[in-house]
């Protein structure tokens, strides 16, 4: 899976994370991370969700992470910490899952 990577030094960088399975997909995520990561939605709508999603470290105000000026930029959020990842998402029966970052935002890096 590939997704855009945002540095709270404001450098972009298209990643491919790799992984079989959502676990293993998720556990990288987690890893570029650090920890539990929150979903801030981005992007056109799909059914009753978004496309595209940014993850962010869900602890980076408790970890005192630095701001990330880009990544606020771009979701429109006020404070965002610690680095960013823009995936994109899929609806499916089972809910939604993560997939390759949409094509519009690779003009980013």
């Amino acid at each position: 899976m590939k997704v855009l990577q945002i540095n709270t030094d404001g450098s972009r960088l298209m990643q491919d994370i790799g992984g079989e399975t959502i676990e293993e997909q998720n556990e990288r995520i987690w890893n570029m991370l650090g920890g539990f990561f929150g979903i801030v939605r981005l992007g056109r709508i799909v059914r009753l969700g978004k496309d595209a999603a940014m993850l962010v470290d869900d602890e980076g105000f408790l970890k005192q992470l630095p701001l990330n000026p880009a990544a606020m930029m771009i979701s429109g959020y006020p404070a965002l910490a610690g680095t960013a990842l823009i995936v994109g998402v899929q609806m499916t029966d089972d809910g939604e899952i993560f997939i390759d970052c949409p094509q519009r935002y690779h003009d980013l890096v």
